[in-house]
């Protein structure tokens, strides 16, 4: 198979075919596409379904940029379209977020992130009409195949068509974005990422929020997604009224926890797994993420932030929501109330299957996790848990 970087031709090409359309917008993406492509060649060894399964994760997000420049031109009026304190869940994987994330889309006042729109943005069509419509159901088709493949990856995170998903899609338009370590080794390209101004990729971000959320105006954005701890200064440049909830867990569980999920997804797609290097480079790229986004939160308001433990939203959930809304001044309504009690009796913890782990797999000590992350833990004091 042609090399990664040989093919930058041919994934636009095959980008162009899939959506019939010719405008990816300003080249700026370029550079990071070409960074990623080179670091693919030099440091990833993939195994022949990891290459495809690569390919066609950049040409998925070439087509996203093809969508998204269609509907700027379409739909000129979007730009004017407010996105006014957004509810911004982040934190270290596996700490609640997505729990927290699907809890509070069931507020009608708010407005979140369909995994199907993040992958074809346009603007959000009536919600009663998303199963005819053709994008929504090769979306569901894909993530149906995905699980029937892989059906570990259903405990260990679920995604559904319909439902709110992170918004790091809307991120990889601009080939700026941590989701490729989580599919191979691209040390080059982590590098780079690590230094590269992210502004315009969350002005291009927020672009694509006023495109898809334009016609409902009246509602606020809600939004999650763990990398934003890496550049949590330029999403606040962009995003300067956000309102943060930062949760945060004993960092053992969650580097554990995190390891076992891109695991999952890198394992099956490389020709030479090595689950030491990869749990050494998985613990230091969150632990950058933890002492970056701590220094970005120094800088800011502090009533721009709410911090969730882990165990505090474990044990009531809707009192922990009605902590958020009411340091924020949200009204908590009936409405509110009433979906998110519908939702969490409708999917129990458990309800995919249990994700189990264990942190010798990845030649991790958790003595060694305790005390990389001690300024991070000191400065939240996030409490440990049992082993």
């Amino acid at each position: 198979m042609t090399g990664f970087l040989a093919s930058e031709e041919a994934l636009h090409a095959e980008a162009r075919d899939a959506c019939g359309l010719e405008d990816f917008g300003d080249p700026e993406y370029l550079e990071g596409l070409r960074a990623l492509l080179e670091s693919l060649d030099l440091d990833a060894a993939l195994n022949p379904m990891g290459e495809l399964a690569i390919r066609g994760s950049i040409v998925e997000a070439l087509a996203g940029r093809l969508l998204s420049e269609r509907g700027w031109a379409s739909y000129p009026e979007c730009a004017k379209a407010s996105v006014e304190q957004p509810l911004v869940i982040i934190g270290l994987p596996r700490t609640g977020t997505s729990a927290l994330h699907q809890f509070l889309s069931q507020d009608p006042a708010l407005q979140g992130l369909a995994f199907w729109l993040s992958v074809t943005p346009k603007p959000r069509p009536p919600r009663a009409s998303w199963r005819e419509d053709p994008e929504f159901v090769a979306c569901d088709e894909r993530l149906r195949l995905m699980f029937e493949r892989s059906p570990d990856m259903k405990a260990i995170h679920f995604m559904q068509a319909d439902l709110v998903d992170e918004c790091w899609r809307l991120l990889s338009q601009s080939f700026a974005h941590s989701s490729w370590h989580a599919w191979a080794d691209v040390a080059r390209y982590d590098s780079w990422w690590a230094q590269h101004d992210m502004r315009p990729a969350y002005a291009r971000h927020r672009r694509n929020l006023q495109l898809i959320g334009h016609r409902e105006p009246e509602k606020r954005w809600l939004l999650k997604d763990s990398t934003h701890l890496f550049d949590l200064g330029a999403f606040l440049d962009v995003y300067p009224d956000a309102r943060v909830v930062q949760t945060h867990r004993d960092p053992v569980k969650s580097v554990a926890s995190v390891c076992s999920l891109c695991w999952a997804a890198r394992r099956p797609l490389s020709a030479h797994p090595d689950p030491a290097s990869f749990g050494r480079a998985t613990l230091e790229l969150w632990l950058r993420g933890v002492l970056d986004a701590a220094q970005a939160r120094r800088e800011r308001d502090p009533q721009q932030f709410f911090d969730l433990p882990f165990g505090t939203f474990q044990a009531d959930p809707l009192a922990a929501i009605q902590s958020i809304y009411a340091h924020f001044g949200m009204e908590y309504t009936e409405a509110a109330d009433a979906g998110i009690r519908r939702f969490r009796a409708d999917n129990p913890q458990g309800k995919h299957g249990t994700h189990s782990y264990d942190l010798d797999t990845w030649h991790l000590d958790p003595d060694e996790i305790r005390e990389r992350f001690r300024p991070y833990v000191e400065t939240f004091d996030v409490p440990a848990e049992p082993a």
